[in-house]
C-alpha cells in the first residue's frame, strides 16, 4: 500500500476531457458470486471468461484514449473480503461520485450490496480523496450526476430514499449554486440518475423523459416545481428523447470521454439517435459487449470516474 499512486487532484464537476478513473475486475471469485447472487441478474447469467475479457478491452480502449486506470484492489487492504464477495462493486460509479472537494459516498440500497459503500470508502482514502458526505443507519442513496461546477441532478430513484436525499441537499448546496431534483418511477429500469438523463456537451443531453415524474429546481432561498424540458431548453441545453427500447438498453448511460465523444456500448442506441447525434457532430466509440451488459450494468456503471480536465 505504501507504493500506490495517490491523487494531488479530482473532480469531475467540470465538463473537460477524462483524465483518470478506477476500475474493479472481480476475478477471485466470479463463479461464485455469479452463482450466489443469480437473482440480481435480469438477462441472465454472465459467461465468466466472456466477461473477464470483456473487462480488458473496455480498460484497454480507455488506456487507448488517454485515460489512466487505476485498480481498486491496489488501494484496498483492509476490506478486501467485501472486494471480492461483493460481484456488483465492479460497478464503480454507483458507489460514489467524487467533487473536487471529496466524494459524495453512497449508501448501497439492494440487500446484495450493502457494506460495499465500507471498502469504497477505504480506497477513496488511500487514494488521497478526503470523504465530503456519507449516509449512515437507514439511509438509501445511489449517485448523483454532477452537470456543472454550479449545478448537481439528484433523482428519487427505487435505490434513493426522500428522507436520504432531503438530508443531503442542504450539504449538496455547500458546494453548488442549485440542484435539479426529479421524482421517477420506482421500477429497477431508472434505478440510477444515469438511466434516465446524461449530458453529451454543456448544451446537449440524452434523456428519457417520461421517466420524469416531477421536477424541482432548488436553491439556498427556494424550491420551485419546474416542468424538466422547458426549463432545460430555457437554459440552451438541447435535450435529445431516447425510446423506451433504448432506455432499456441504458442509452442514457455512456462514459464521455470529453464534449462530443463519449463511450458507450453498441447496442445502446438507435440508428435514429446515432443519425441526430452524428448530426451535431458527436462521436460515439462503441463497445461491443454481451456479458458485460448481462450484468445489469453500463459501461458507466463500471467506471468510476475521479478526475476531467
Amino acid at each position: 500500500m505504501e507504493n500506490v499512486k495517490k491523487l494531488d487532484k479530482y473532480g469531475i464537476e467540470s465538463f473537460g476531457r477524462l483524465k483518470k478513473v478506477m476500475l474493479h475486475k472481480p476475478s477471485e471469485t466470479l463463479d461464485r458470486v455469479f452463482q450466489d447472487n443469480f437473482n440480481m441478474f435480469t438477462n441472465g447469467i454472465p459467461d465468466t471468461n466472456k466477461y473477464l475479457e470483456e473487462h480488458d478491452e473496455y480498460e484497454k480502449l480507455l488506456v487507448k484514449y488517454g485515460v489512466e486506470v487505476l485498480h481498486l484492489c491496489d488501494y484496498i487492504h483492509e476490506n478486501t473480503e467485501i472486494m471480492n464477495n461483493h460481484q456488483t462493486i465492479t460497478c464503480l460509479h454507483d458507489s460514489s461520485v467524487i467533487t473536487s472537494k471529496g466524494a459524495i459516498l453512497s449508501k448501497m440500497c439492494h440487500p446484495g450490496r450493502l457494506g460495499e459503500e465500507i471498502a469504497i470508502k477505504e480506497a477513496l482514502t488511500n487514494l488521497g480523496i478526503p470523504i465530503f458526505f456519507e449516509f449512515s443507519g437507514d439511509d438509501r442513496f445511489e449517485g448523483c450526476l454532477l452537470l456543472s461546477p454550479q449545478t448537481i441532478f439528484i433523482a428519487n430513484t427505487e435505490r434513493h430514499t426522500k428522507e436520504s436525499i432531503e438530508r443531503f441537499i442542504p450539504r449538496a448546496l455547500e458546494l453548488f449554486d442549485e440542484v435539479i431534483y426529479v421524482d421517477v418511477p420506482k421500477e429497477r429500469r431508472f434505478m440510477h440518475p444515469d438511466m434516465i438523463y446524461n449530458r453529451i456537451n454543456p448544451n446537449l443531453s440524452l434523456v428519457y423523459l417520461p421517466a420524469i415524474l416531477k421536477a424541482y429546481h432548488i436553491t439556498r432561498e427556494e424550491r420551485t416545481e419546474i416542468d424538466f424540458e422547458g426549463f432545460m431548453n430555457s437554459r440552451e441545453i438541447e435535450l435529445i428523447n431516447i425510446s423506451d427500447e433504448e432506455q432499456r438498453r441504458w442509452g442514457c448511460s455512456f462514459v464521455p470521454l470529453e464534449p462530443n465523444t463519449f463511450f458507450h456500448y453498441e447496442l445502446a442506441l438507435s440508428t435514429q439517435t446515432r443519425k441526430k447525434l452524428e448530426q451535431r457532430g458527436v462521436q460515439i466509440i462503441d463497445f461491443n459487449a454481451s456479458s458485460l451488459f448481462f450484468d445489469g450494468g453500463s459501461l458507466r456503471c463500471h467506471t468510476l470516474r475521479l478526475l476531467r480536465e
